[in-house]
């Protein structure tokens, strides 16, 4: 049997609760490499999930042996140059979100993406829920005509974690987030990076809208990075759009994710919530169009598998669907880079293009 040999830049708190044990899972796939900077704790990765090779040095990982896919997972700021070094070498990568933490190095990433032809995904889990396709589908047929505005808020359970406490739900983890990715201004934390992430990736992949102007209210944590976020926006086509996002939900409530998009000949409305999940969409001339969901998904429809599954089937060169591609993260990443400029400078910020 062919296997998809694997490596795995980052093996803290997500990767070794999630994308390596989803990788672990699977029979026609090789763990070659991994890199984590702490050695005792790399040690122990190796020897849990079986890895070949480790290395606190993310080149050694990346050359010990011809790789056919990596998986990038360290914190915020290191996802530039560990992907960039993948990439390089022609490997397929899944990388978290985000992407990259300012537009120049999204577009040089999205560049290198076409140059090698080679797949890079993101794992936005909600990216993968079978609604998400859906209401592409539905806003792609033209039954809502024309986008003229687009409403969408973001809410979840993790005030603790934006001011560098602990998160309460990993304490039975192998390890727990690494403060200073979600709570250190410096090192691209706060909740935009952190969770608008999925806000826009969703946006943008059922709408296909492209950011023009920004601009961005924030609540600060006592760390200085971003509690909540009130954001506008100006797409191309004129097109207008108004987004939040909020870590205030109390714990065990799921937080939640809601979609609308509204055009000249009707509206779409797409909800992740705990315990509801709904797809609608309702016409100017009488229509109405509601997709059927599994009673009780709500936010647990969040699936951390599928992208893993995807990065595989793309090593392997079976048939795959990515749904948080390189143009994706370079629309959300042009536009969470003007967010937090204008949280700044308090003024309207362009999304940046380099050409």
């Amino acid at each position: 049997m062919s296997k998809a040999k694997i490596g795995v830049i980052g093996a803290g708190w997500w990767a070794t609760e999630f994308h390596i044990p989803h990788l672990k899972e699977r029979d026609d796939v090789e763990l070659v490499s991994v890199c984590k900077l702490e050695e005792d704790q790399l040690k122990f990765v190796k020897e849990k999930f079986g890895f070949k090779f480790a290395s606190t040095d993310f080149i050694e990982a990346l050359d010990f042996e011809k790789l056919d896919g990596v998986v990038i997972a360290s914190p915020h700021f290191a996802h530039y140059e560990n992907t960039k070094a993948a990439l390089e070498r022609g490997y397929h990568v899944a990388v978290e979100k985000p992407m990259t933490t300012n537009t120049k190095d999204a577009q040089a990433i999205h560049d290198l993406v076409n140059e090698k032809k080679v797949e890079l995904l993101t794992p936005y889990g909600f990216n993968w829920n079978p609604l998400m396709a859906k209401a592409e589908e539905h806003v792609a047929s033209g039954i809502i005509g024309d986008i003229k505005h687009v409403d969408t808020s973001f809410s979840s359970s993790l005030v603790d974690l934006f001011q560098g406490i602990p998160l309460s739900e990993s304490d039975d983890h192998t390890f727990k987030p690494l403060a200073s990715t979600w709570s250190d201004p410096s090192k691209a934390g706060g909740y935009g990076w952190g969770q608008l992430s999925h806000m826009f990736a969703g946006m943008y992949k059922i709408t296909k809208l492209n950011p023009e102007k920004v601009f961005c209210m924030s609540v600060p944590s006592p760390t200085g990075v971003d509690y909540t976020d009130a954001i506008s926006l100006r797409f191309e086509g004129g097109v207008t759009g108004a987004f939040s996002g909020c870590a205030y939900v109390p714990k065990g409530y799921g937080g939640g994710y809601n979609i609308r998009v509204h055009g000249d000949k009707g509206s779409l409305f797409l909800d992740f919530e705990i315990n509801r999940e709904r797809l609608l969409v309702r016409t100017n001339d009488g229509q109405e169009i509601n997709e059927k969901t599994e009673v009780g998904c709500g936010t647990h429809a969040y699936t951390t598998q599928k992208p893993i599954n995807t990065l595989v089937d793309i090593c392997l060169g079976k048939e795959y669907h990515n749904h948080g591609d390189v143009s994706i993260n370079l629309k959300m990443v042009r536009t969470l880079d003007a967010a937090y400029r204008s949280m700044k400078s308090e003024k309207l910020e362009i999304a940046l293009i380099y050409l």
